[in-house]
């Protein structure tokens, strides 16, 4: 099955408004939101998934340099599942990834396919993995989010989806 027929592709909020009503920074390149990032009432309320740390260090490998939305010396609190399946932030992908330097998408998604394939290595039983990305419509303040919630190879696929979703070729 392709990525494609895994996936949810939804308008998102303005991530820029909703960072500055928050009090939070405003992320230009890859930032990882919080998974109540649309809901929380205020910024005390936001909560990370206990994946996030995992992926920052995964990023940080590869020379991914993430846009905090957190101001220098806060920490978010983190949501732990305890399920079988993997449940990745929701990561951001900023316009000025797509304008200076497009292939740290492949990077990114390479990056935390592999770190997956290794995590469920062993495993009886189904390898699935959540992860959510939110990019941001060329030219306007829209913003989409693609739920990706399927086998850990499926995303890899996720960048040739995310080109098309930049290109307004899959309807929301």
């Amino acid at each position: 099955m392709a990525a494609k027929d895994l996936t949810k592709v939804i308008e998102f909020i303005d991530i820029e408004a909703r960072c500055q009503a928050l009090g939070c920074n405003v992320p230009t390149g890859f930032a990882i939101l919080p998974r109540n990032f649309e809901s929380a009432a205020s910024k005390s309320d936001l909560i990370h998934e206990d994946t996030t740390p995992t992926v920052r260090a995964l990023f940080a490998e590869k020379g991914i340099v993430e846009t905090r939305i957190e101001q220098d010396g806060e920490k978010l609190p983190y949501f732990e599942e305890n399920s079988y399946e993997w449940i990745g932030p929701i990561i951001f992908v900023g316009a000025t990834v797509f304008s200076q330097n497009p292939n740290l998408i492949t990077v990114g998604l390479g990056v935390v396919s592999n770190y997956l394939t290794d995590y469920f290595k062993g495993r009886i039983g189904e390898k699935n993995a959540k992860i959510s990305l939110v990019i941001p419509q060329p030219n306007s303040k829209k913003y989409t989010r693609i739920n990706y919630d399927g086998p850990v190879d499926g995303i890899k696929d996720l960048e040739k989806l995310i080109k098309e979703v930049r290109r307004g070729k899959v309807k929301k």
